[in-house]
């Protein structure tokens, strides 16, 4: 009973405390509004990286149906090693390589013989191909000879042959006429008797029928033998021509099909050779040596460093390697970047080098005489001015947005820096960020890091490091108060808490811009208020005007800051120790 009534003493007295009692505790501070310039900045945490890499890439091929090239035989030097052009870098397996050539050596050394006797069969086929050729040449030849011989030789003198034998015939028949009349008389005087007389008129008619023999065997040559002869000596002419031609398909047909047998045999030993070549550099490619002096660098990819990804790369003992996979990379440590990731919300007011290149000209071109020109006269004028455009390099018109980099093991040095480039797309999330949105931006550092006693130290790869980017947006002589001074949200409205003489009041104010620690106030405060700080850093509130488009932080189911928070609260404002949302500057 005792320790309800004091109980109830208590709760009477903390009921009746005045309100100004409240400014004591030990969670809430008061601050004086004042005017100052607000500079809108970005922190975000990041990790270094060379501009300039040489990847170390696998290029031994995979097998058909498999991705995997081979294995890792043995990784000859560690992460983070020096190295100089030429070193060993990684030996990978080759054994199934070195049999796979042997293999084809026999392949290949086989196609070579059947090349070799597809030649001497082409060099045999076109040599009798030739002698059949110049024999059914000098067949023609000869045949026309012996036609031009009958026609103006045996023709003309037969036929003189028989022509005297006619005159002949003829002479001797007029003297056995004149020898009938002859005979006559003198059987009439009786120096002849009758017989003598009728053996020379057998004589007379024997005469005549040699005449007419001899008649007939000239008819017949002029009628029928001459023209027999000759048209038969014309068909063998045009036989002889017509073997000719026919060797000349044939040794053309068989002089084609042998060297394309021989082509063919050709180009599979080519082809056989080239797989031995090839085989052979993948065996040289197995053995992997740096391209350039630097240092190594193990390379995981985007994927792998946030846990997602179907195929992990482990560069290790035993591991399988794809074709094409980056194993290495051996970067330029004189120029680094870091590489950060904006929120979506600050993409728009994040702006990277602007460079003037070809493309633009070509735009700029576009503009310039698309009125005046048909399009077929402009890219004809753009295709010939391409060739003396070709050394024309991109020139730097506005430089990126200004920021300042500290390295974590370098806590005390603070560098300078631009952005150099912001992606365009969002980058891929990991799991624990998977409801937000970012991208990549990567941050040039634009001075050496030194030691105390001036000498540059070389920054490494993977370093992290906090990187301030400051935007174009700025409010100067604005009333300024910190993050945790404001409360509330965009449904319900913000408010502050003000100390005044009666206690402390709720009062609606307007916000506008603001960093990861401080926030403009543009309705609800004068300057010299002094206002509660609850404590709780409530992350960035954000310009009045974009707050509500920011969705992810904001409102009572935001991801990125506390129930309640005011919009943009969810906008990574780059903690000190993990960047993420609503994070401590």
């Amino acid at each position: 009973m005792a320790g309800v009534l004091g109980a109830v003493v208590v709760g009477l007295v903390v009921l009746f405390m005045p309100r100004s009692a409240a400014v004591n505790r030990a969670d809430q501070v008061p601050y004086t509004v004042k005017r100052d310039n607000l500079i809108i900045s970005i922190t975000e945490r990041g990790t270094l990286e060379a501009a300039e890499n040489k990847d170390v890439i696998c290029h031994v091929k995979a097998g058909k149906g498999s991705t995997i090239a081979t294995t890792i035989r043995a990784v000859l030097v560690d992460d983070g090693s020096h190295v100089k052009t030429g070193d060993q870098l990684i030996h990978l397996d080759d054994s199934g390589l070195i049999e796979q050539l042997k293999a084809q050596k026999i392949v290949r050394d086989k196609a070579k013989n059947e090349w070799n006797n597809a030649v001497q069969t082409l060099e045999i086929v076109n040599s009798q191909c030739q002698k059949e050729t110049e024999s059914s040449k000098v067949a023609v030849e000869l045949a026309e000879l012996d036609l031009n011989k009958y026609k103006e030789g045996d023709l003309p003198q037969l036929s003189a042959e028989i022509k005297g034998r006619v005159l002949v015939a003829e002479s001797d028949l007029e003297i056995w006429k004149d020898r009938e009349v002859w005979n006559d008389r003198m059987v009439s005087k009786n120096y002849r008797t009758g017989n003598q007389a009728m053996a020379d008129r057998f004589k007379q008619q024997s005469a005549e029928l040699s005449l007419r023999k001899v008649k007939e065997e000239l008819r017949v040559l002029e009628r029928y033998m001459a023209p027999r002869t000759i048209k038969d000596m014309e068909s063998k002419l045009m036989e002889a021509k017509s073997a000719y031609q026919t060797n000349l398909k044939q040794a053309y047909a068989k002089e084609r099909q042998s060297r394309g047998d021989m082509e063919t045999k050709e180009l599979i030993y080519k082809q056989e050779e080239g797989r031995c070549n090839e085989l052979e550099e993948e065996i040289r490619n197995c053995l992997i040596t740096a391209p350039q002096d630097g240092l190594v660098v193990y390379y995981v990819p985007e994927q792998a460093r946030f846990g997602s990804g179907s195929q992990q790369s482990i560069i290790a003992q035993g591991e399988p390697v794809r074709e094409g996979q980056k194993l290495m990379r051996i970067p330029n440590l004189n120029r680094m970047l870091v590489n950060v990731r904006v929120h979506e919300a600050m993409r728009a007011k994040v702006r990277g080098d602007v460079f003037f290149g070809l493309s633009e000209f070509h735009n700029l071109l576009m503009l310039g005489f698309r009125d005046r020109l048909s399009k077929t006269v402009f890219e004809a004028s753009f295709n010939a001015s391409r060739d003396e455009l070709q050394d024309f390099q991109p020139t730097l018109i506005r430089g990126g947005l200004r920021a300042e980099v500290r390295i974590d093991a370098f806590p005390n040095k603070m560098l300078k820096g631009h952005v150099k480039m912001v992606d365009e797309v969002p980058a891929a999330s990991d799991f624990w960020t998977s409801d937000i949105t970012v991208y990549r931006t990567m941050v040039s550092i634009d001075e050496p890091l030194q030691d105390a006693n001036g000498d540059e130290i070389k920054l490494k790869p993977g370093m992290k490091s906090a990187v301030t980017i400051f935007t174009a947006d700025k409010a100067e002589n604005a009333l300024i108060v910190p993050l945790q001074a404001v409360q509330g949200g965009a449904r319900d409205g913000y408010f502050c808490q003000v100390i005044t003489p009666t206690g402390v009041d709720k009062r609606t104010v307007v916000p506008g811009l603001s960093n990861d620690r401080m926030v403009e106030i543009r309705e609800g405060l004068n300057e010299g208020d002094q206002v509660l700080l609850t404590g709780k850093d409530r992350g960035r509130v954000g310009d009045q005007q974009n707050g509500e488009k920011s969705g992810k932080g904001g409102g009572k189911s935001g991801k990125g800051g506390p129930p309640g928070a005011p919009p943009g609260s969810g906008v990574p404002s780059g903690g000190a120790k993990s960047g993420r949302p609503g994070g401590a500057p």
